[in-house]
């Protein structure tokens, strides 16, 4: 990947390497079996600066009195037949590729089970007996240089990742910390070129670009979207989260003009080997554009109510579900308020094929929820140019959503959502529901760059 190709439209990437290539775990030798060699069997390797020989690693004198704790940030899961354990929280090279995740038996899960909290490592080794000494002292000590376990003095980085991220569990911290420092390969076009050879070489033909219902009814919508005139900064500032609306039907114009400029290509472009791509208004990573939208209609004229795809490459709205109402919506929004009177609400799917083909390395998620957020910008200032009032959420019951959708959600699923009806405003301008503050102690809302001795600049 490259961080250009990333964050822009174009752009042809290097291959990725699978970041699973696991050393093999430590091992722990059986008191029967002590005439046998004593060692970890490519323990060690997986740590920047990881030099520990195997000379080194028989004196450990002196080093049994060190006190280790488990990290705290560690994922154990299968991968190719292998329980795999990593340290997410593990600071990754940005030159070079290495291991990051240890192949593990259950003997070694035992071992780490025993540093819940700092303990002693000849308490430890005393509690398997069955086992040759050494070779246990020998895995706790290749466990901590492979990270796993940790000292009192190198804990502090995983005990500020608790206090701060704390509230949002093992789920995003593992996502957010286990895709930093990937690496980015050159980006000349020499090198954009050759990676683009690769990826058609080892991924086959590039998937389709527009998703089609062929056997659903149409409604083909205007082509000629309404012209907007209004003034860039103006509908910048009047952008606002509605959630009171009229009633009143949309304007057929200004619902199709919201759905081209959100959904359709704006132009197609010739990739080289990684075929025929298209050019939204909006910016996606390397423009897999891998995102689909799905409309419900309820007040829109000439729109017969129901559950939609938008086919982007028709400008058509394809029937899936003509009973789909607002008592499913309400529903599927856990009973919101804001969403249900909409006039129409936009679901946005994934499409994950579009991305993975190009990219393979599991950063480039972060990318793909990065351009539903684009998505949903571009969407919520074309409806607000419109004289429409938007909204976006991610408030939705995703399983419930992808049935209703007819997605399985592994292929496709839902991301996001966002709709809009004819607004109601307040005496002040602002959107009905929402006041604007008044008298404001500044001390409150302020924070101040801490200094690093922990006190506030």
């Amino acid at each position: 990947m490259t961080a250009d190709a990333q964050e822009g439209d174009d752009g042809e990437d290097p291959p990725e390497e699978d970041p699973y290539s696991h050393p093999h775990q430590p091992r722990l030798i059986h008191a029967d079996q002590r005439q046998h060699p004593v060692g970890a069997a490519g323990g060690g390797t997986s740590r920047p600066g990881a030099d520990r020989s195997a000379d080194d690693d028989a004196d450990v004198e002196g080093e049994d009195q060190v006190e280790y704790r488990r990290s705290r940030s560690l994922a154990l899961y299968w991968h190719d037949g292998e329980l795999t354990v990593e340290n997410y929280l593990e600071t990754r090279s940005t030159d070079e590729e290495q291991d990051n995740a240890l192949a593990v038996d259950e003997e070694t899960v035992a071992l780490l089970s025993r540093f819940e909290e700092f303990t002693d490592v000849d308490e430890v080794v005393a509690s398997f007996p069955e086992h040759d000494p050494e070779s246990v002292r020998k895995a706790v000590l290749d466990l901590a240089e492979d990270g796993l376990l940790l000292t009192r003095d190198e804990t502090a980085r995983e005990d500020r990742l608790l206090e701060t991220w704390g509230a949002w569990g093992e789920e995003a911290r593992y996502f957010h910390f286990g895709t930093r420092n990937a690496i980015y390969s050159g980006d000349s076009l020499e090198q954009r070129r050759s990676d683009a050879r690769w990826i058609r070489e080892t991924g086959g033909d590039p998937p389709p670009i527009f998703k089609s219902y062929p056997d659903a009814p149409r409604v083909y919508l205007p082509r000629l979207p309404r012209r907007i005139d209004d003034d860039f900064v103006d509908v910048l500032t009047r952008r606002r989260t509605h959630r009171v609306f009229t009633g009143e039907k949309v304007a057929l114009a200004d619902f199709a003009t919201a759905l081209y400029y959100t959904f359709a290509p704006m132009q197609l472009y010739d990739a080289g080997d990684l075929g025929t791509l298209m050019l939204r208004t909006s910016p996606c990573g390397g423009a897999r554009h891998e995102l689909e939208g799905y409309v419900g209609v309820f007040d829109v004229e000439g729109i017969p109510p129901g559950l939609y795809h938008y086919n982007a490459e028709s400008h058509a709205l394809e029937l899936i579900d003509a009973d789909f109402d607002r008592d499913r919506l309400h529903r599927l929004t856990y009973e919101s308020e804001m969403c249900t009177p909409s006039a129409f609400v936009c679901f946005v799917t994934a499409v994950f094929e579009r991305t993975m083909y190009k990219y393979r390395h599991p950063r480039a998620y972060r990318v793909t929820l990065l351009s539903a957020g684009h998505l949903g910008q571009t969407f919520v200032l074309t409806s607000t140019a419109l004289g429409l009032g938007a909204w976006q959420t991610a408030a939705f019951r995703d399983d419930e959503l992808d049935a209703a959708l007819g997605v399985d959600g592994f292929a496709e699923g839902v991301l996001y959502m966002f709709g809009a009806g004819l607004p109601v405003y307040a005496a002040d301008g602002m959107p009905s529901g929402i006041s604007r503050a008044g008298l404001v102690e500044p001390a409150a809302l302020i924070a101040r760059h801490p200094r690093p001795d922990g006190g506030a600049e």
